[in-house]
């Protein structure tokens, strides 16, 4: 048996995650276990980069281009997949700002009270920077960046009067916090 039978084979009788790659497709990864094997196909069921079940996927075996396995992606998403109802709800956080000219001081001072309420902050109205606010000043403010897949990206300053818009408790703000948490070992 071939090792890229043996993947498959061990996907589904373990349910274990795999990432299929094909060929000619523009698209990302499928991500999933397998449940059925034939001679010229497999059924995958997929789940999406939030943890959720989205269907089953049939995909011709000769069209596989390259199958990922226990690598850093493939781990984040049994993580995700296993605990994708803990950032289904949103905190019960509230901004309660009022709008005034200072509505992004008066946000940063909301969030660096707030031990652990992941943020994305729109910069100058183009670039989106994720993470936690460790500090603020009258004039800018430290962001504990964090990558989509919960990577600690270390820390960056950043003005204040460059904010434009700031995302809070939204779904990919939970699962980053999610993967931030998991990477530190603190679920």
């Amino acid at each position: 048996m071939s090792i890229f039978q043996s993947t498959i084979e061990r996907s589904r009788e373990n349910q274990e995650i795999i990432s299929i790659w094909q060929y000619n497709s523009d698209k990302s990864s499928l991500v999933g276990y397998v449940t059925e094997i034939s001679e010229e196909h497999i059924t995958l069921k997929h789940y999406t980069v939030y943890g959720k079940c989205d269907g089953l996927i049939a995909i011709k075996i000769s069209n596989i281009k390259t199958i990922d396995f226990n690598d850093d992606y493939t781990k984040v998403m049994e993580c995700v997949i296993q605990y994708s109802s803990i950032f289904d709800k949103p905190t019960d956080f509230q901004l309660n700002i009022g709008y005034s000219n200072n509505w992004q001081f008066d946000a940063l001072h909301k969030l660096v009270t707030s031990e652990h309420q992941v943020a994305s902050f729109e910069i100058n109205g183009s670039d989106y920077f994720t993470g936690l606010v460790t500090e603020i000043s009258e004039e800018d403010f430290v962001l504990n960046c964090i990558g989509k897949n919960g990577e600690d990206q270390g820390s960056a300053v950043y003005r204040i009067e460059d904010i434009t818009e700031i995302r809070i408790n939204d779904l990919d703000n939970r699962r980053r916090l999610l993967l931030y948490n998991w990477r530190k070992a603190s679920l």
